[in-house]
């Protein structure tokens, strides 16, 4: 029989102290359970809804801009041949998902990190809507609206100083997101794709429906405009940075909705290199 080592209580403190750590996020997701989680798709709208006119509305927050199509311009051979020759290009992280099956229809680089530039603004948006319950001020969703539709920076910065990391945590452990700095600015193209599932699917409590109608306005982005004019309900958020430059969208088409991000560094897109991208994206993974 071995030899057993004696533990000093120091010791076992810490071994306890280690675990109890570790089973910290799960214990506060427990806590946390959302109360749309037993409710179907149709419920989970219906109740999105009734807080975008009851909160959002009611408060005299409103949106700027109207919500507009893809535009549906000629993808051409040499969109093709950008999209063809950098679809592995190391300095680009992408995932393209359908949002109704929860199955990656493409990945490459799917978790790793990129600087978001204006990428994370809805997203700390959500964070804020979590911590309070949906309960802002009509200047507090105004700015959510400025954050999603112009990318405005006064505005992300209001929203920023009314979070904290333990608010950032809370919120991925209970929606089960990766585990980013969004606060921080370090996302993945896996966490915004899993961001859009949550929001497009009505499984966040708190302000699903104001974040999709604002990020319908987005005023910015390439992607949109070879994507087909059939495709009416689309969104989505920029980000650009230095040498960081990304897209990200979420859509509709042929009643199935899918989700495209893409995140690039190293001056990847100093010209249309991110609508030849997403359109590549979309016409070999979603057409």
């Amino acid at each position: 029989m071995p030899e057993q080592v004696p533990t000093s209580p120091a010791e076992t403190r810490r071994a306890w102290l280690r675990r109890g750590l570790a089973a910290l996020p799960a214990l506060l997701a427990s806590c946390v359970a959302s109360p749309t989680a037993a409710l179907g798709w149709s419920a989970r709208k219906t109740r999105a809804q009734w807080e975008y006119h009851n909160r959002f509305l009611a408060s005299g927050a409103r949106l700027r801009f109207r919500s507009h199509s893809a535009h549906g311009r000629p993808f051409t051979s040499g969109m093709e041949y950008v999209y063809r020759t950098h679809k592995r290009d190391p300095r680009i992280g992408y995932a393209v998902k359908n949002l109704a099956t929860g199955r990656y229809l493409a990945e490459f680089q799917a978790d790793k990190l990129f600087v978001g530039g204006s990428m994370p603004k809805p997203a700390v948006a959500a964070v804020l809507l979590e911590k309070r319950r949906g309960n802002l001020t009509r200047d507090e969703f105004q700015h959510i609206v400025h954050a999603c539709d112009q990318s405005i920076n006064a505005s992300w910065f209001q929203l920023l100083a009314r979070v904290n990391q333990a608010d950032e945590r809370a919120f991925e452990w209970k929606y089960n997101l990766p585990n980013v700095e969004i606060i921080n600015n370090w996302q993945s193209p896996r966490f915004y794709a899993e961001f859009y599932e949550r929001c497009v699917n009505y499984r966040l409590d708190y302000g699903c429906e104001l974040l999709l109608e604002a990020m319908r306005r987005d005023q910015y982005g390439l992607g949109r405009w070879v994507m087909p004019a059939s495709i009416t309900y689309i969104g989505g958020k920029t980000g650009n940075y230095g040498e960081w430059d990304h897209e990200s969208l979420f859509f509709y088409h042929r009643g199935t909705p899918y989700a495209i991000v893409l995140y690039t560094r190293g001056h990847f897109a100093p010209g249309n290199q991110l609508g030849c991208m997403m359109g590549g994206l979309f016409r070999e993974y979603c057409a």
